[in-house]
């Protein structure tokens, strides 16, 4: 539990114990941002829409690219409104979209960025504000709109107001909208950087979009909470890690498997020798299945051990992997969690059931949402739809979605476990079951394979389910693939293979 009395941004910002003379933010061609500097522009910005009419808990979109004016406009948004971080690449339809469920009250984009949003944001008459970068120093801008403007001071977010909102990135369904309140931002920051255990030697290379929650919390936040640095990086692809490690220093960042996996080739194309002693204190990963080849490789080429935390949109902090064990999201770091079975009765240790959770970090409910609440938040417990037990040491271990379960002629099958198998041959890359639908049984299981060897064969790879799983389990199909449809956040996308192969029984296989 937060104790610091710091309940809001701006309490975390301006009444912390950061150094008004240290790095706040840095990125490449750019002068550091103090954090004296950062507190002046969060209150530049914070007046400056208040003078143009938005008021506490107005709803302010950023459609910007990654870079240190978006981080900070960011930040500055939370402090005085609600912001609402969004993926600048989306078309005009998505924006319309999301203005419509979110209901925005006003827009900042980048002055001269040509984006899809403009025109969504014309359609719904949405105020767009113009940021301009006005100085060498990271994350300096100005606002302008063609609002009538009346001077007027800087107002800041009480405790139960909301600084952000963030959609669920969810697989299958519509996302569902988060809202994450001053007091809830504050809990998770301050667990982050208590967990991570982040002072003001910290440096945060930060490489994931903003409009995700770990864009925020993690990687933002917290550090800047420690009296930290913030790397902002624009544009980052996997070739510019070596350049950045080596120039900018960074003690830690956090990224998604795919990403892990795409530095892991960039380190490989170096010499040992340049990457020893390097500034990496650890590396973070969420979201989604980290092989345990590319764990390895890249705890020992980075040099620092790799951080597994489980962890969703409505709960920030779960569990953690340490010390790691193979298979397990780790040991519960959340005040409670259970294991409970359909009559939501406890099961005993080893036993799967649905993985219910409560404490600080935990949201109280979707914002616009009654018939999901009713579902989800009862007696003040989080259902998760994560199925999953715990085992005899206290760790905790994923079995899959409950909305994912397979049911074969009445037996509840999940698809991740069988994924898991999957993976552990050595002729697979990566894998994901899914659900097809069966004239006999309602529902079978199918399977798409990246394969690691081409030499591996269908029937090679349904022996080895045989041996490992009933044969309930062994999927009727395999299809060899070049990838695994995954959405942004590394999920696997099993709708993808149901709409794809749900007539495979009457075609042959086009992707052998």
């Amino acid at each position: 539990m937060n104790n610091s009395g710091l309940v809001t941004l701006r309490d975390m910002l301006f009444d912390g114990n950061q150094d008004p003379d240290h790095p706040a933010i840095v990125s490449p061609g750019y002068q550091p941002l103090t954090y004296h500097d950062l507190r002046l522009q969060v209150y530049d910005t914070v007046k400056t829409l208040c003078s143009m009419g938005f008021h506490r808990n107005d709803r302010i979109a950023v459609t910007a690219p990654s870079g240190p004016e978006t981080a900070v406009s960011i930040i500055s948004i939370m402090a005085g409104f609600t912001s609402l971080p969004l993926n600048p690449q989306n078309k005009a339809q998505e924006f319309d979209t999301y203005f419509s469920k979110f209901k925005i009250n006003g827009m900042v984009v980048q002055k001269n960025l040509n984006t899809a949003a403009r025109s969504a944001a014309a359609t719904r008459d949405i105020p767009v504000i113009e940021l301009t970068a006005v100085s060498r120093k990271a994350g300096r801008f100005t606002l302008a709109a063609g609002l009538p403007q009346e001077p007027n001071e800087a107002v800041y977010g009480l405790p139960s107001d909301i600084a952000t909102l963030i959609p669920t990135s969810g697989t299958t369904s519509t996302p569902k909208i988060v809202p994450y309140s001053q007091e809830l931002l504050s809990e998770i920051t301050h667990m982050s950087r208590d967990l991570n255990h982040l002072t003001h030697e910290d440096r945060s290379l930060h490489i994931v979009p903003y409009f995700h929650g770990l864009g925020l919390l993690s990687t933002l936040l917290a550090p800047l909470l420690a009296g930290g640095t913030v790397i902002c990086t624009r544009d980052f692809i996997p070739s510019d890690f070596i350049p950045l490690l080596k120039t900018k220093k960074p003690t830690f960042y956090w990224g998604v498997p795919a990403l892990h996996q795409a530095i892991l080739q960039e380190l490989k194309k170096v010499n040992a020798e340049e990457l020893a002693h390097n500034s990496l204190r650890f590396i973070g990963t969420v979201s989604a299945f980290m092989p345990d080849e590319v764990r390895r490789e890249l705890e020992t080429l980075a040099g620092a051990p790799l951080l597994e935390s489980y962890g969703m949109t409505e709960a920030a902090f779960i569990s953690r992997n340490v010390p790691y064990k193979r298979g397990s999201v780790g040991i519960p770091v959340i005040e409670s969690v259970h294991i409970l079975d359909d009559n939501s009765e406890p099961v005993r240790p080893g036993k799967t059931g649905e993985i219910v959770i409560r404490g600080q970090v935990v949201i109280s409910g979707y914002l616009d949402a009654p018939e999901e609440n009713k579902t989800a938040f009862r007696n003040g417990w989080f259902y998760t739809g994560d199925m999953g037990y715990i085992d005899e040491k206290g760790y905790l271990f994923i079995t899959g979605r409950k909305k994912e379960l397979i049911n074969k002629g009445g037996e509840k099958i999940s698809p991740a476990e069988i994924d898991a198998v999957l993976r552990s041959h050595p002729g697979v890359k990566d894998a994901m079951s899914f659900q097809v639908a069966d004239p006999l049984l309602g529902e079978d299981i199918e399977a798409m394979v990246v394969p690691a060897d081409l030499r591996v064969s269908e029937e090679e790879l349904r022996r080895f389910l045989l041996d490992r799983l009933v044969q309930s389990k062994v999927p009727r199909r395999i299809w060899f693939v070049d990838e695994i449809p995954k959405n942004s956040t590394g999920k696997p996308l099993r709708s993808v293979g149901t709409k794809r192969y749900g007539m495979s029984l009457q075609v042959q296989n086009p992707d052998r």
